[in-house]
């Protein structure tokens, strides 16, 4: 086969698995696929999106993949190129997102020659994923679709790389339109755990996590429990306990058995009721955060043997929730501006039409504070490692998707430091299309997040944990051609909201972050006492 062939094979199966978007960074030698998703793209049947770089890449297909739950693959040229994957592939593995690497590479003969732009590749991606495939154009019988359709019909998630090895010539002789064949094999239903002698009549709750996918309503809504859901769960119910991680601190100790959906463990307050409760986990992602307190794990949760639990029960947590609710906005009311103002006006303003992508760390925690229900049309995160890196590049991409419904609009929440490391991926080609997005910056001159944990106040703690950078966040934006607001005081908050511009941003400046940390353990101090 020829390197074309190859790359339209390629793409013939993948289309026909559920491709829709494919992310490129510029190169030779993955020129083929390039050139044969253009095809593709001007016959309908894909979306092709263009980055300068190949980290940035990687972060906008994962972005793609978090919003839409579908494959989306990434392709990148031949030697270090595929390296920069490696982030976005780590996320994608602990996020159990169906995110696809294609790395082109040069033929088998060349490697370990001292070839141009020759590495070894095949195990760029170890730590993330065994779903990889060697794709050899010079192949006459192509021995890889096999595995292939296996892979994308296997019902797995996460990650998956495809090393495409092209000779030259890399260039097409005719246009070409995929001609589809479903190689999709029916995927067999997910044994169901029957649990009711295990959760009836007990006094338990259900933890929605990253990746509920709906289950958590309704196994709260079959046992009349509380849930208490994380801010990505996107968990819609009635039985939403408000402000999650600051409410669940007084009555903790009166639970008797959890249930989590997804990936469960944003908080401190939930993570401790996860390590000393008996805990039934449904839709247990690949690794679990503490695999001593599981009782039982199960893809799905049999409900018909479930039973409601007396109501008083789930009144007493709503009413809990009210009251910590009055706590949240009696004290902010009262503080000086911070991002925990920022988020409540976000979870106050927030409506379908809208989504959301929230950086690790404090953007995302601080979310979840001040969450007393499901706002959003949608909420991205990248949840997985809880890295700040990519947070613009899975922003961008989320937005992409999201933007092309009328009245839509996307939001990105992060802080200085995240911004800083992923500035590179606002240089977007002016051949692509720029998706319509709102950067919200929490900027308090370096990783807030420190000012919280055990290392605060340390001998040289601003030197390797605060690492103040002294920018000016404003004008490293606007150097950039970002139309950006500037928020100084509690009165401009509502401007946080505005979206003049394509993409655009508002900075809240002069954020304290001693001051904020303070804040965050008073809230902390005076939920736990609440009774």
């Amino acid at each position: 086969m020829t390197a074309t062939d190859t790359a339209r094979s390629l793409l013939t199966q993948l289309i026909a698995n559920g491709l829709t978007d494919l992310v490129i960074a510029p190169g030779s030698r993955n020129g083929p696929i390039s050139l044969a998703a253009l095809d593709a793209q001007d016959s309908g049947q894909l979306r092709v999106h263009t980055r300068v770089d190949e980290r940035s890449a990687g972060f906008f297909a994962l972005g793609i993949a978090l919003l839409t739950k579908q494959p989306v693959a990434v392709v990148v040229t031949s030697g270090t190129a595929g390296a920069h994957l490696l982030p976005a592939m780590i996320e994608a593995a602990e996020n159990d997102s169906p995110l696809i690497a294609i790395t082109a590479d040069r033929p088998v003969k060349l490697v370990n020659t001292g070839a141009n732009q020759t590495v070894e590749q095949l195990n760029f991606f170890a730590a993330a994923t065994k779903r990889v495939l060697d794709l050899d154009s010079e192949q006459d019988a192509p021995s890889w679709q096999t595995s292939l359709t296996k892979f994308l019909a296997d019902g797995v998630y996460g990650p998956i790389h495809l090393n495409a090895r092209f000779k030259e010539p890399l260039l097409p002789t005719n246009s070409w339109k995929p001609q589809l064949k479903k190689f999709r094999v029916p995927l067999q239903p997910a044994n169901k755990l029957v649990a009711g002698s295990i959760l009836n009549g007990k006094k338990g709750v259900v933890i929605a996590g990253h990746g509920d996918s709906g289950q958590a309503a309704k196994i709260a809504a079959k046992l009349n429990w509380p849930i208490f859901a994380e801010p990505s769960s996107m968990c819609v119910s009635p039985n939403l306990i408000a402000h999650a991680p600051l409410t669940i601190l007084s009555m903790a100790q009166e639970v008797e058995v959890v249930v989590t959906t997804g990936r469960a463990g944003l908080s401190r307050g939930i993570n401790q009721l996860l390590s000393s409760k008996k805990v039934v986990s449904v839709n247990l992602p690949t690794r679990i955060s503490n695999p001593a307190a599981i009782l039982h794990s199960t893809g799905e949760l049999e409900l018909t043997d479930l039973e409601q639990f007396d109501s008083n029960w789930l009144d007493k947590w709503l009413n809990q929730g009210q009251k910590v609710s009055r706590l949240v906005q009696d004290t902010l009311t009262n503080a000086p501006l911070s991002a925990l103002h920022v988020t409540n006006l976000l979870n106050n303003s927030l409506t379908q039409n809208d989504q959301i992508h929230l950086a690790a760390s404090l953007s995302l925690r601080d979310f979840d504070y001040t969450l007393h229900g499901c706002v959003a049309g949608s909420i991205t995160a990248n949840r997985g490692v809880n890295g700040i890196d990519g947070i613009i590049s899975s922003s961008l991409g989320a937005a992409s998707i999201w933007n092309q419904s009328a009245q839509h609009q996307s939001y990105a929440l992060l802080g200085d430091i995240a911004l800083v490391h992923d500035l590179s991926s606002l240089v977007i080609p002016s051949t692509d299309v720029v998706p319509q997005l709102r950067l919200i910056v929490s900027s308090n001159n370096g990783g807030g997040v420190f000012s919280t944990i055990e290392q605060n106040g340390v001998a040289g703690f601003e030197q390797v944990f605060g690492t103040p950078h002294d920018l000016v966040i404003a004008e490293v934006l606007q150097a950039l051609g970002i139309k950006t607001t500037v928020i100084k005081n509690k009165s401009e908050l509502e401007l946080v909201l505005q979206t003049p511009a394509l993409i655009s941003a508002a900075v809240i400046e002069g954020l304290d972050r001693a001051v904020e940390a303070k804040l965050r353990a008073e809230l902390v101090a005076a939920a736990k006492s609440m009774r």
